[in-house]
């Protein structure tokens, strides 16, 4: 079953990023043997990973992703894995079948009508303007589950503590500059540098989530802009990179950001001058630096470095060093900052 919705999410899944068409270095392959979690003193290798996960991608599909790509594809079911592996060491040391100790773990939840009733509130408009009686039992069963796993979930943690399970998959990382224009403290344990271009649409759309993430993680998280204005689909991409670069030389780099992204649609002409003045700039000052071309050169080296490390489309983070690609939901990023701080946490102590 699980096999089947990954497939389905493949093929409907709508695009989140936007491609430049360049193709993506072929990664090496892996050291079957190489351990990448221990569960209660027993190894799980890659290859049994792999193993694991290989009737939910065919290992030729596998190894056409980028080496991140496989990372994340790899780190999301060897959680899956470990949490089988505690269940099965769990329910052998209990005399019960795996799925009698889940059921155990999972336990009976109990959902008010008050919380059925917020639950359709908050959500009515997604609902087809159907009642509150006709979706109720619907909803009841949707939070029963919910808090059933979040139990179970609860329950695996401690399990997970007690057994004793130990990550050892190292994630790939870029060596990736973190120099231009920044948010948060320079001294954070957490740098996120964007690659982004002001004429993507999943550009505009991950500018929420960044500003998501800094309020979440604050003091914790630094991001990083840096630029890779895709000229051969964007024709104003790259003008509208040098002028963010000479709004930065006026302290103005993000109130102009988030102009030009609010008018994305709209960056011929002269109004990335106008945009400027919106933004309170000194005219004079802007215009004599986009005359001059003094920012031509750093706006190529993002586009080198980016494209050396493995970068094709935009938007593109990079959380320590860690590969994050398109348009991703914040809880994306909340998973690779946590295991980032947790890390942190670990090497401080």
């Amino acid at each position: 079953m699980r096999a089947a919705i990954l497939v389905l999410l493949v093929a409907v899944l709508p695009a989140t990023a936007c491609e430049s068409g360049a193709p993506a270095a072929s990664p090496g392959g892996a050291a079957g043997s190489t351990a990448v979690a221990t569960v209660g003193g027993q190894t799980i290798t890659l290859g049994e990973l792999d193993e694991f996960i290989k009737d939910q991608l065919l290992a030729e599909q596998l190894s056409d992703r980028s080496e991140a790509a496989r990372h994340e594809f790899r780190e999301e079911h060897l959680d899956v894995l470990i949490e089988t592996r505690l269940l099965e060491l769990e329910a052998a040391r209990r005399n019960v079948s795996p799925e009698e100790l889940r059921a155990e773990l999972r336990g009976s939840a109990e959902v008010s009508d008050e919380q059925v009733e917020a639950f359709y509130t908050e959500n009515q408009e997604r609902l087809g303007g159907r009642t509150l009686e006709e979706m109720a039992d619907r909803i009841r069963s949707h939070l029963e589950a919910q808090e059933s796993r979040r139990a179970e979930q609860v329950q695996l943690a401690q399990l997970r503590e007690a057994t004793g399970v130990a990550v050892l998959m190292e994630a790939p990382r870029a060596e990736v500059s973190s120099e231009g224009p920044s948010l948060g403290p320079a001294d954070a344990p957490v740098t996120i540098v964007e690659f982004s271009d002001f004429e993507c649409p999943f550009c505009a759309r991950a500018s929420p989530t960044v500003k998501q993430v800094l309020k979440e993680y604050e003091g914790q998280v630094r991001v990083v802009y840096r630029h890779f204005p895709l000229e051969s689909i964007h024709p104003n991409a790259r003008a509208a990179a040098v002028a963010s670069a000479c709004a930065d030389e006026q302290q103005k780099f993000w109130e102009y950001h988030d102009i030009l992204f609010a008018n994305m649609r709209q960056l011929g002409g002269d109004n990335l001058t106008k945009y400027a003045s919106e933004a309170g700039l000194d005219m004079g000052a802007f215009e004599a630096c986009i005359a001059d071309g003094r920012h031509d050169a750093a706006v190529d080296r993002d586009l080198e470095e980016a494209r050396a490390i493995g970068v094709t489309g935009t938007p593109s983070f990079f959380v320590n060093g860690r590969m994050l690609g398109g348009a991703q939901p914040f809880e994306a990023f909340k998973r690779i900052i946590d295991a980032e701080l947790a890390r942190a946490a670990e090497t401080a102590s």
